[in-house]
């Protein structure tokens, strides 16, 4: 069955190839009258003055009517526009033309030829010879009709030869015979190369079919494969986000204290999870594209301090240095992002370094400015230093121990620096420590402006208007909104919520509900309504269509799992915001 299908294939590729052939041949049918009119005006000039003049009119005549019918037989075809197996018709049709044409064309040898003047016989010898390889390149596209062409005009010159019979003039003649073969010969191997050329054509053609076809079967794969892990990302992290307003309640009630610890171990564990969730979310907006950078001049000492806030205590539970050298450049990038691409550089080095400590500084290289995060750890070996910044790489953890991270850190500080316009640099001596560093354009410094003290209302006073779809996510918000001492309204779905009214001062809403409608939609149609209220979307999505509408909606988006202490921050947030 397999052999029959690479014949069928073979064949239906060698009935395109001819199908090209013949329709290539009939666009160029209008470039041979030109030749053939140059010819015939050589052969009429030239036997004129050695033939009767009626012969030559007569001859000239009839040649004028072949191509009178050459055409109309390209007139017909243009009309009927043949395709496929249609073509071989006039394939057949072009071929007698030919023979007929090479019949006129032979004519000649006997009508304008004279024995007793050699340069009769040499004149118009010179004519055929020229109408004949003028020819070939053309009648290439269709071997039977050069054969016709080239074959029944030499048949006549040599059959007359023959008969004229001295020794002269049957050598002559065979000589045009084998010239006609070398003319034959040579319309076979350009056919091959006609051919050939169309098969890769057509190839080439099948190959931009394919890709094209891969292309959307991909895409459509890549949209089935984000549908998928949208849903399982917000199915993943439902129960997961209760889990973790839970264990916050939990922990906020008076416990033993063996009770207490196991609380901890409990929130450790979550604390993973999440970490894990968030760096699979970073890293998926970085390479769905969802993340545009905001370039402006910022200034490099208020990085570093929040850099030293949220790293020293890693540094301090593993009894590590962490120096940050203070510095007065400024640079121009996002400034959210760079910090995000330091932290993770410097809680990296912190992992992987047992002893001694981690350096932070910036120092001026040309026109630019590199950030350098410097660890004594254990280095990274030559074979190891691109590998270290794919997904999910990690060296020298082998049994996966989650304390040593998830290896995502350096892929996502990679990812985003090529979003930054720039890469990230690593030198490495195994045993001795690493060096990464960040270049980005040096900025020259501004004045900054005073910066407007905001009084932050009690969490206490907030009037919370909560909307989730899930039973235990709504009752383990409020237990933990309870325990805060928070004024608060949680309903399952949006009709609840509306007849809620709108005294609220903060509007958390899950995006998808009951329904299908989703939070998003509610929360602009209160935007729209009334401009007080902080609203906030929690979502599980990692939609990037999805986070460019919050966007542009101006609505805040936070990630689920929320724990505790950032929902709390959340919540002063929105309130200081209204």
């Amino acid at each position: 069955m397999a052999s029959q299908g690479t014949a069928n294939a073979r064949q239906a590729d060698t009935a395109a190839i001819f199908h090209e052939c013949i329709l290539t041949l009939y666009r160029q049918v209008p470039n041979s009258f030109v030749a053939a009119m140059v010819v015939t005006v050589f052969m009429v000039f030239t036997a004129w003055a050695f033939s009767p003049h009626i012969v030559v009119l007569g001859w000239l005549f009839v040649q004028l009517l072949t191509q009178v019918a050459r055409a109309g037989l390209l007139v017909a075809y243009r009309r009927a526009a043949p395709a496929g197996e249609a073509l071989r018709p006039w394939a057949m049709a072009y071929t007698a033309y030919m023979f007929v044409a090479g019949l006129v064309w032979g004519a000649t040898i006997v009508l304008f030829s004279v024995p007793a003047q050699p340069v009769t016989v040499a004149l118009t010898l010179c004519g055929l010879y020229g109408i004949s390889a003028g020819s070939t390149p053309g009648n290439a596209y269709n071997l039977p009709g050069c054969y016709a062409f080239v074959g029944t005009i030499f048949a006549v010159v040599l059959v007359r030869m023959l008969l004229w019979g001295d020794f002269g003039h049957v050598v002559l003649g065979f000589a045009s015979a084998l010239f006609a073969l070398i003319m034959v010969m040579f319309a076979r191997v350009q056919n091959r190369v006609l051919r050939d050329g169309f098969a890769i054509r057509f190839e080439n053609v099948q190959l931009l079919a394919e890709t094209r076809l891969a292309r959307e079967r991909a895409e459509a794969a890549n949209l089935a494969k984000s549908q998928f892990l949208a849903a399982a990302s917000h199915d993943l992290r439902q129960p997961l986000y209760a889990l973790s307003l839970f264990s916050g309640a939990l922990k906020s009630l008076e416990l033993a204290d063996d009770a207490a610890q196991v609380v901890t171990h409990i929130q450790d564990n979550i604390a993973a999870m999440e970490g894990l969730f968030n760096g699979l979310l970073d890293l998926s907006r970085l390479e769905a594209g969802a993340v545009a950078p905001v370039r402006r001049a910022f200034a490099l000492q208020p990085v570093f301090d929040r850099l030293a806030r949220i790293t020293a205590p890693q540094a301090r539970d593993k009894g590590l240095r962490l120096g940050i050298r203070p510095t007065a450049l400024w640079v121009e990038a996002d400034e959210v992002l760079t910090e995000q691409i330091l932290v993770n550089l410097v809680a990296n080095a912190l992992r992987y370094t047992a002893s001694g400590g981690v350096v932070v500084g910036a120092r001026r290289r040309g026109g630019q400015v590199v950030l350098q995060v410097i660890d004594s750890g254990e280095g990274i070996a030559e074979a190891d230093r691109q590998r270290i910044f794919q997904a999910f790489v990690q060296i020298g953890n082998a049994e996966r121990d989650r304390r040593k991270g998830m290896g995502l850190g350096l892929a996502i500080a990679a990812r985003t620096a090529e979003l930054l316009g720039t890469r990230i640099e690593l030198s490495s001596r195994v045993g001795q420590g690493s060096r990464f560093g960040l270049a980005l354009p040096e900025a020259a410094a501004e004045t900054a402006a005073p910066v407007m003290e905001v009084a932050l209302a009690p969490i206490e006073r907030l009037r919370v208007l909560i909307i989730d779809d899930d039973a235990a996510v709504r009752e383990a918000l409020g237990l933990l909104l309870k325990g805060w001492g928070v004024g608060y309204t949680i309903v399952e779905d949006t009709a609840a919520a509306l007849a809620a009214g709108d005294a609220y001062d903060v509007i958390l809403s899950d995006h998808r509900l009951r329904e299908g409608r989703t939070g998003l939609d509610f929360l602009m149609e209160v935007k729209a309504r009334t401009a007080r209220p902080g609203l906030a979307l929690v979502t599980g999505d990692v939609d990037p269509d999805l986070m460019k509408r919050v966007a542009e909606a101006g609505i805040f988006l936070v990630h689920k799992p929320v724990d505790p202490a950032r929902l709390r921050a959340l919540l002063n947030h929105l309130a200081s915001a209204r």
